[in-house]
C-alpha cells in the first residue's frame, strides 16, 4: 500500500518532494567542482533527451551572472523556440512561492507561524483537530496529519475533477477527515496542506490567493511571468506539455487549491527567485526568505519552510522539484558557493529534474539516462467492458480506489492520493501515461469483476472490489 500511495501521488500531478538524500559537501573543502560550460549543458541535455523528453530550459545563477541553455522543442504548434521566457507548469515549485508570502506575512506581523490554521478560516467552515490544533507551521512543512489530497472528489467532475473540485466540497471534506494522528508526530508530505495553507493566508489578508501572491512575492521580485491564469500573449509562450511517452497531454489543475501546485513560470523568473535568495538582488523580501530558509519544524530540520534541505555537516543546500502530468521541474540553491540551478521540461519523463539539477550545482554523481519507456498499445474498449470495472476497491484498512469511466479511458482515485488517467491495453488491462504503472481487473466464478491489482516495476498489491 505505501508504494502504490506514493507513486500515485507522484504521478498523478500532486506532486512530488524533494528527496531527502545528503548533498555533497558544497564548502571551501570542494573547491574542485565548477558549474559545466553551456557547451557541456548543451552536450549533456542532448544525451539526457535522446531518449526521454521533448524539450527543456535550464537556467544558472553564478557569481559572473546569469545564463540559459536549452535543447529539444517546446511543443508549439508553430515551432516556436524554447527560450528563457518559455513557460512551463511548475508543480511543487508552486509551494516555495507560498510559504515565502507566509514568511512574508510572518515578518509584517501579519500572522504566527505557531497560530491555530483555524484561526484564518472563513465563517462555517472548521479544521480536524485531536488534541491539539493544526499549526501554520505544520501546513508548511508537511506534518499537519492531512492526506497529500482531499479524499472527496468527483470521478464525473467536468472538465476533470480537479478542476471541478468545489469550496463546498473542501468545506465538506475538514468537517468529515478524521486525522490518523497528532500533528507533528510525522512527516508525510502534503499537497493539501500547503494548498490549504495558501487559501488562509488569502482570507487574513481578504484578498484571493493570487492576487495576494502577485502584490507581496511575485511583483517585488519582478516575476511578471509567474501566474494562475495566462494572458493571451504568454499562452503563446507555453511549452506544451507531454506524457511519459512524449505525446501531448492536458494538465489538471486545482481551481479551488491552486497554492500547492497550479503556477506557470519561466526559467528567466525562477532565475530572479534565486537571485534574491543569493543576495544579488537588493529585495524587500529578503529579511522574509532568510526566515523561510531558516524556519524549520523542530523535529526535522532538512524540511524548512516549503524548501527541502540537504544537510552535510555545516553545509546546506536548498531545493524542490515540481511534477504534472506533461511538466517536470526543480530548483536549487547553494548559499556558500551562491550558486543557483532551476531546470524546467515539458514532458513527463522518466528522467528526473531534479537528478539534472543537482548534477549541475554541486556535482552530485549522475546516473546514466534511462532508456525509452515502451507505449503499450492503446486498444479501444466498448463502452459496456469499461462499465464492468467502474466501482471500489478496498487496498487496505484506510485506503480505498475509487474507479471511474470517463470516455474511452479510467480515472482511478486512490483516495487521499489523487487521481490519475489510466488507458486500456487490453480487456481488463490498463496503463498510466505519466508513469511506469498497469492496473488489471480479475473476474470471480459468476464474471463480476471483483480484485483490482496494481503492478509497478516488479511490484504487485491487489485490491478487493467493495
Amino acid at each position: 500500500m505505501k508504494a502504490l500511495a506514493g507513486t500515485l501521488l507522484l504521478f498523478f500531478g500532486a506532486l512530488e518532494v524533494a528527496s531527502a538524500q545528503d548533498l555533497p559537501n558544497t564548502a571551501q573543502p570542494q573547491p574542485a567542482w565548477t558549474i559545466p560550460s553551456n557547451q557541456q549543458i548543451r552536450e549533456l541535455l542532448a544525451e539526457r533527451l535522446r531518449h526521454n523528453g521533448v524539450g527543456i530550459v535550464v537556467g544558472i545563477v553564478e557569481p559572473s551572472g546569469r545564463r540559459v541553455i536549452t535543447h529539444g522543442k517546446s511543443g508549439a504548434p508553430d515551432g516556436t523556440l524554447l527560450t528563457a521566457d518559455t513557460l512551463f507548469q511548475i508543480g511543487s515549485l508552486t509551494k516555495l512561492l507560498t510559504t515565502l508570502l507566509l514568511a512574508d506575512m510572518v515578518q509584517r506581523g501579519e500572522v504566527k507561524v505557531e497560530d491555530p490554521a483555524s484561526k484564518y478560516l472563513p465563517p462555517g467552515m472548521k479544521m480536524p483537530q485531536l488534541s491539539r490544533p493544526i499549526t501554520l507551521l505544520d501546513l508548511a512543512t508537511h506534518r499537519s496529519g492531512l492526506p497529500a489530497m482531499p479524499t472527496n472528489f468527483d470521478l464525473a467532475g467536468q472538465p476533470d475533477p480537479y478542476e471541478a473540485y468545489s469550496v463546498e466540497q473542501l468545506q465538506q471534506f475538514l468537517a468529515s477527515y478524521t486525522l490518523p494522528r497528532e500533528p507533528g508526530e510525522k512527516s508525510e508530505y502534503s499537497n493539501f496542506a500547503v494548498a490549504l495553507l495558501g487559501r488562509l493566508l488569502a482570507q487574513r489578508a481578504q484578498l484571493d490567493y493570487e492576487t495576494l501572491l502577485k502584490q507581496r512575492v511575485l511583483k517585488p521580485l519582478g516575476m511578471n511571468d509567474t501566474t494562475l491564469s495566462l494572458t493571451p500573449e504568454q499562452s503563446k509562450r507555453l511549452a506544451q506539455g507531454h506524457d511519459r511517452y512524449l505525446q501531448p497531454v492536458r494538465t489538471w489543475y486545482l481551481k479551488t487549491l491552486p497554492a500547492s501546485g497550479s503556477l506557470f513560470s519561466s526559467a528567466n523568473d525562477l532565475m530572479a527567485l534565486l537571485s534574491a535568495h543569493l543576495g544579488y538582488d537588493n529585495t524587500p523580501l529578503r529579511a522574509a526568505m532568510e526566515y523561510q530558509r531558516a524556519t524549520r519544524h523542530p523535529a526535522k530540520a532538512s524540511q524548512a519552510l516549503g524548501w527541502g534541505v540537504r544537510i552535510r555537516g555545516d553545509n546546506q543546500a536548498f531545493g524542490h522539484d515540481g511534477s504534472k502530468e506533461g511538466y517536470r521541474s526543480a530548483i536549487f540553491l547553494n548559499p556558500q558557493a551562491r550558486t543557483g540551478v532551476v531546470v524546467l521540461t515539458n514532458t513527463h519523463t522518466d528522467d528526473a529534474a531534479i537528478a539534472i539539477a543537482l548534477h549541475l550545482l554541486v556535482g552530485e554523481p549522475l546516473a546514466p539516462a534511462p532508456a525509452a519507456p515502451a507505449k503499450p498499445q492503446i486498444v479501444k474498449l466498448p463502452r459496456e467492458t469499461l462499465d464492468r470495472y467502474a466501482g471500489l476497491y478496498q487496498l487496505s484498512a484506510d485506503k480505498v480506489i475509487a474507479v471511474a469511466v470517463r470516455d474511452d479511458h479510467l480515472l482511478v482515485n486512490v483516495r487521499g492520493n489523487g487521481v490519475g488517467t489510466f488507458f486500456p491495453s487490453g480487456p481488463g488491462e490498463f496503463f498510466l501515461n505519466t508513469g511506469d504503472e498497469q492496473i488489471s481487473f480479475v473476474a470471480d466464478g459468476t464474471g463480476r469483476i471483483s480484485t483490482l491489482i496494481h503492478r509497478e516495476k516488479g511490484k504487485e498489491q491487489t485490491a478487493q472490489r467493495l
